[in-house]
């Protein structure tokens, strides 16, 4: 028996994220920039456990593939790490975006506020679907509800870090910074726009 495609997708997806994370945790605390290294917390965080969740997904496609059941709390994890590394990935954007000590106290309202739409989005359509579809549904709001406002938020948050670094003279970390936020609005708006299909629009 092959190891199917998409499989091998996930892998490598994975370990892009996965060494994403590990290097921003490794470096990331060198920053002078005291704003910055808090950000880039969250950002490893965003980049370990999404990694962590693309091999769960890997794992979920092998074994439909072989045929073994997989139990229902799994796909409870799946969508808890999912949901958390998305809301890291957005506690990344708003620690950029706070530019004030006043914002960077207030600023951790707006990753808790996507969380709560988030939850309480899934309460409402778990009254509107049967259990063979909800897990399918909650994974697409989860994108929805948090993976895009994440991206665009980390990718706003690039933007105004990549002037900072222009003040200071690091040109070349501002073109990059650039690009990083490229990527990741390019991630949020085509990457997770579109879905599996499901139900929900």
């Amino acid at each position: 028996m092959s190891i199917p495609p998409i499989s091998l997708i996930y892998f490598f997806y994975g370990l892009a994220f996965f060494s994403m994370g590990l290097l921003v945790m490794v470096e990331g605390g060198r920053s002078l920039d005291t704003r910055l290294r808090r950000a880039l917390r969250p950002l490893a965080a965003f980049g370990l456990i999404h990694a962590a969740n693309e091999w769960l997904e890997m794992y979920q496609g092998v074994a439909v593939l072989l045929g073994q059941p997989i139990p229902a709390w799994l796909f409870g994890v799946h969508l808890a790490m999912l949901a958390f590394s998305f809301v890291s990935l957005a506690a990344f954007g708003s620690y950029l975006l706070a530019v004030s000590p006043t914002a960077s106290r207030l600023i951790l309202v707006v990753p808790l506020g996507l969380e709560t739409v988030w939850v309480f989005g899934l309460f409402i359509l778990k009254g509107h679907y049967p259990a063979p579809l909800i897990w399918n549904v909650a994974d697409v709001w989860t994108r929805y509800s948090l993976a895009i406002p994440a991206a665009l938020l980390a990718a706003i948050g690039l933007v105004i870090q990549q002037r900072v670094f222009r003040q200071a003279g690091l040109v070349s970390f501002g073109r990059d910074a650039l690009w990083a936020a490229v990527a990741f609005g390019w991630y949020g708006l085509i990457g997770q726009l579109f879905v599996q299909m499901t139900t929900l629009p």
